[in-house]
């Protein structure tokens, strides 16, 4: 009797975690990229297609001619370099949408007896395609910004979630990927296979000065009372910070030092923050854990702790330090100031339609987590749109569009060559975009990454 009823019990464990893989986990397991059985399937099914939002293909098959003899059928990138990161590749361990969306691409999602018919009559079937929310006007905006510096773009919609734009330089050409594939992999310097959206690991620089601000705000319910004379530096126990070229901002609010982004006024804010308490707040805002996002990205590092000296406290308060960022990080966090604190699940893919054109499943817009409160976006907001009015972002200033956003240049040799950031939004009438933009390893005063997020905030609101 016992056994019996270890037995039922066992057995019905098994098939309630049957039913569990079924609905939750199947998909993800078929599609990861070391199970090699799901690209069997390539041998008979004609791989899917990849659209923008528009309906544009962003990467579909060449059959040449015929669909019975899929030996000779080439995958075809229409978009080339710009969309490379994001679309990916289907041969070398699959990368991007080719490597996200494997599963969909591979499967044909039509009806069971169709399968029969189609196998028995050796029939080649065709893949489901998938259509993404990238837009392609505002990819080769973001990506022609950058010109022909390292760099990459993350721009989406604050109030949905969807991902408008995902660019990383230096690119390469998805269509000879075969031909120059040992020459980018052997290449340490470019890394050209790293998307730099979401993997690339940087030093923030002043754009950091957000999460500073916002603990600031929790640990001080006066904090409209700040008051700070700067003399363009702040002395602390041996060592001083500067304000960039040693500016002096004289007397300034919180408000006014956030816009300028005042080195003394931030570092010495710093140096009187509770460490746990930052700690916690950079935490909140998803540094040191994973993040929403279905892309292969690297962890934010918030670095302090009880052990932390002085020197690192004041340097990660202006974003210098052992901090490290990514520019799809810092786009949520922005996107949630922009949606009253709440953060939406950032997701690529729309919806995926089986090849008789019936939809498969479609993407819902989904709350992911309330990063802060709506009185402390609503706050930062204000401080974020003095920025562009006044202070370092003002080129935003006199356009038809509401911006508000935050600058950083993140200090990264003696030779005064900087990180150039931009993290921000904008908004005109219903329409509402958040964006990050880096540009690496260029002199101080070139080319900055506000300049970039202007000329998207422009296509997107033209």
């Amino acid at each position: 009797m016992l056994a019996t009823i270890v037995f039922s019990v066992v057995f019905l464990s098994m098939i309630g975690y049957y039913g569990y893989f079924i609905v939750a986990e199947s998909q993800s397991v078929v599609n990861n990229s070391y199970n090699k059985r799901i690209d069997s399937n390539a041998e008979q099914v004609i791989r899917g297609t990849i659209y923008s939002r528009s309906g544009k293909e962003l990467a579909y098959t060449d059959t040449k001619g015929t669909e019975d003899d899929l030996s000779d059928d080439t995958r075809e990138y229409p978009y080339g370099r710009v969309f490379s990161h994001v679309v990916g590749i289907r041969t070398h361990g699959k990368y991007g949408l080719e490597k996200l969306c494997n599963f969909d691409l591979l499967s044909t999602e039509s009806n069971a007896l169709q399968k029969i018919i189609d196998d028995f009559s050796n029939t080649v079937q065709r893949g489901c395609d998938v259509y993404t929310t990238l837009s392609v006007s505002l990819q080769e905006a973001a990506y022609d910004s950058l010109g022909d510096h390292r760099g990459a773009v993350f721009a989406m919609d604050p109030d949905s979630g969807e991902i408008y734009a995902m660019v990383s330089k230096p690119s390469y050409d998805p269509m000879t990927i075969d031909d120059i594939w040992d020459e980018i992999t052997a290449d340490s310097d470019d890394s050209r296979l790293l998307n730099r959206a979401t993997q690339g690991k940087y030093i923030p620089g002043s754009i950091f000065k957000i999460v500073t601000t916002l603990e600031y705000m929790r640990e001080n319910k006066n904090y409209s009372d700040f008051s700070y004379n700067c003399s363009g530096k702040a002395q602390f126990d041996g060592f001083s910070i500067a304000c960039f070229n040693g500016t002096r901002h004289y007397s300034e609010d919180l408000e006014e030092a956030f816009a300028y982004s005042c080195n003394s006024a931030f570092s010495t804010i710093g140096d009187g923050l509770d460490v746990a308490q930052y700690s916690q707040t950079a935490t909140d805002l998803l540094f040191n854990s994973s993040l929403p996002l279905d892309f292969d990205y690297s962890q934010s590092v918030f670095p302090l702790d009880e052990t932390s000296t002085q020197f690192d406290i004041t340097q990660t308060s202006i974003g210098q330090g052992k901090t490290t960022v990514t520019p799809a990080h810092m786009a949520m966090i922005v996107s949630a100031i922009a949606n009253k604190g709440v953060l939406m699940k950032p997701y690529i893919v729309d919806y995926v339609e089986n090849s008789n054109g019936q939809m498969v499943r479609q993407s819902e817009e989904t709350e992911y987590k309330r990063l802060m409160t709506k009185n402390e976006a609503s706050q930062l907001e204000e401080y974020m749109a003095a920025v562009c009015d006044y202070g370092t972002g003002r080129i935003l200033a006199n356009t038809d569009y509401n911006a508000y956003g935050k600058t950083g240049t993140a200090e990264i040799d003696k030779q005064d060559h900087i990180n150039s950031w931009f993290i921000g939004y904008a908004t005109k009438g219903t329409k509402k975009i958040a964006i990050a933009v880096v540009i690496e390893n260029i002199p101080q005063g070139n080319d900055s990454a506000i300049n970039c997020a202007k000329e998207v905030f422009d296509e997107y609101f033209n």
